[in-house]
């Protein structure tokens, strides 16, 4: 009787040692659609600004943090709420994100990638090459 209660014993405390396995967090697999350095221009004051969305969502313009939180994510699409309450979109296109749109300035801005400029109407089409 004692090795039974013994045997009991044992797997029950196997059993509670083991850890159930992390399901992995699904915005954060989504994450790599966005993640990277990038810029915008504003054309009303031609000023260009940095955007960078980190591997955690963080999300950073001009190297300042942006207080808030991802309300949504798909590989479409990132929408992050800002601590005012406004939205601030990212669209993801076949090369990465593609535009931002800020709700607080209602206007949306075309994002390239600082490293990776994107090619002119010029690059694309071969007859224009001299």
């Amino acid at each position: 009787m004692a090795l039974g209660f013994h045997r009991l014993a044992s797997g029950l405390s196997q059993a509670l040692r083991k850890k159930p396995k992390a399901t992995p967090n699904p915005a954060l697999t989504l994450a790599g659609h966005y993640t990277g350095k990038y810029a915008f221009l504003d054309e009303l004051t031609n000023k260009s600004h940095q955007l960078s969305v980190s591997p955690e969502l963080d999300i950073q313009i001009d190297g300042r943090s942006l207080p808030g939180q991802v309300t949504g994510i798909t590989t479409a699409k990132l929408t992050f709420l800002d601590h005012y309450g406004y939205e601030l979109i990212i669209t993801n296109g076949a090369h990465g994100p593609e535009s931002v749109y800020d709700e607080a300035e209602d206007a949306t801005y075309a994002i390239f990638n600082p490293n990776n400029p994107r090619p002119t109407d010029d690059e694309d089409d071969p007859d224009e090459r001299g």
